[in-house]
């Protein structure tokens, strides 16, 4: 049987509510900053996620948008609820873990660009500069 979604939604908003003390980012924002990030493709390979269940960092292709208005999907973690993004963040570097012992292979990311193309999206986006990349803040806490 498949999971319920709107369980982990309903389980998300509670989380964001309970955890953090503003919300910076609608499901139509995130929506629009996926939109751009997938338009940057195949130059945007990598992003990084910070949810808000987890203190965990994790590192994923870009996720698609053909979901529900509040959902994502990826092929890393399946589909999952926008509220439960704590930031994204671009990074300058990308880089994929190779197995065996095998030297990771890293790819430059030119995030000047991805800010260029946010920007043009016209809204006030939480968006900060990191020593690793761009990052677009959802939660504060």
């Amino acid at each position: 049987m498949a999971p319920d979604l709107s369980d982990d939604l309903r389980r998300d908003r509670l989380l964001a509510r309970r955890d953090y003390a503003a919300s910076l980012m609608s499901n139509s924002k995130w929506r629009a900053v996926l939109t751009v990030l997938d338009e940057a493709r195949p130059a945007l390979q990598q992003i990084q996620i910070k949810f808000t269940d987890s203190d965990d960092i994790r590192s994923m292709g870009l996720p698609w948008l053909h979901a529900p208005h509040g959902f994502v999907d990826s092929f890393e973690f399946g589909p999952f609820p926008l509220i439960a993004i704590e930031w994204i963040e671009v990074p300058a570097v990308a880089i994929f873990p190779r197995v065996d012992g095998v030297a990771a292979v890293r790819q430059s990311q030119d995030i000047d660009a991805v800010d260029t193309a946010l920007a043009a999206l016209g809204r006030q986006l939480p968006i900060v500069r990191t020593p690793e990349g761009l990052r677009i803040i959802g939660h504060l806490r």
